[in-house]
C-alpha cells in the first residue's frame, strides 16, 4: 500500500475552534492539525438527529488497529454488520448512529476510530458494547483498543457539547488521506426524523 496522501476532491482543513452547527457555535477539537468541516457538520448531524429521537443517548468510542494494511474499507463494513447484529440480538436496537474515520499515521496499517451512539433509555453504559466490539473485531484478525474512557452518557446540554467535541477528533486534519482515489477517509449512519 502507498502510504501517500491523496487530496483529491478534499475540502480544506479549518484551525478554529469552532464550528457552526444549527445555528450553534459549537467549541470544536482543532488542535495542531485541524480539521475538515465537512466531516464535523455530517458527524454532528447524524448525532443531533439521534439526541432529536431519543432524548439521550449513551454515545462511545473506540480504536480498532490491524496488522496489514488493506485498499479499501471492506473489513470496516463487515465489522459495522456484524456488530449491529449482536447489538440488535442483544438488545433490541432499531438503530444506531456511528460514524467511523480511516486514518495511517506512523503504523504500516491504517486504524479506525469509531463512535457509536444508541438510544439512551435501551443502552446506558458502554461495557457491552466495548465487549462485543472487541471480540468481532479480534475474530476478523485486528487489535482493539479502548480509550480510558469510552464513553459519555448525554442528558443535558453540557453533556452533549463533550461529546460532539470528543466526536469532532474524528474530523481532524492528521491522518486522512491516505488511501486510494476510490477509497472513503470516513462514514457516517444515515439516521433520519
Amino acid at each position: 500500500m502507498q502510504k501517500h496522501k491523496n487530496t483529491t476532491g478534499r475540502k480544506y482543513i479549518s484551525k478554529s475552534d469552532t464550528v457552526l452547527h444549527r445555528g450553534e457555535l459549537i467549541p470544536v477539537n482543532a488542535k495542531k492539525s485541524g480539521c475538515y468541516p465537512f466531516m464535523l457538520k455530517k458527524s454532528f448531524e447524524q448525532f443531533d438527529i439521534g439526541l432529536d429521537k431519543w432524548n439521550r443517548q449513551t454515545f462511545i468510542m473506540i480504536e480498532l488497529h490491524q496488522s496489514e494494511p488493506t485498499e479499501d474499507n471492506k473489513r470496516m463494513t463487515l465489522f459495522r454488520k456484524r456488530l449491529t447484529t449482536k447489538l440488535t440480538a442483544h438488545y433490541g436496537l432499531h438503530e444506531m448512529g456511528y460514524c467511523w474515520v480511516r486514518e495511517l499515521e506512523k503504523a504500516k496499517a491504517q486504524h479506525y476510530h469509531v463512535a457509536l451512539w444508541f438510544d439512551g433509555d435501551l443502552l446506558k453504559t458502554s461495557h457491552y458494547v466495548c465487549k462485543l466490539a472487541k471480540q468481532v473485531w479480534e475474530e476478523m484478525g485486528g487489535f482493539y483498543s479502548k480509550n480510558r474512557k469510552s464513553y459519555i452518557y448525554v442528558n443535558s446540554p453540557e453533556t452533549r457539547l463533550n461529546a460532539l467535541h470528543w466526536l469532532s477528533y474524528l474530523a481532524k486534519g492528521r491522518g486522512k488521506g491516505y488511501k486510494s482515489a476510490q477509497t472513503k477517509d470516513y462514514s457516517t449512519s444515515r439516521l433520519k426524523y
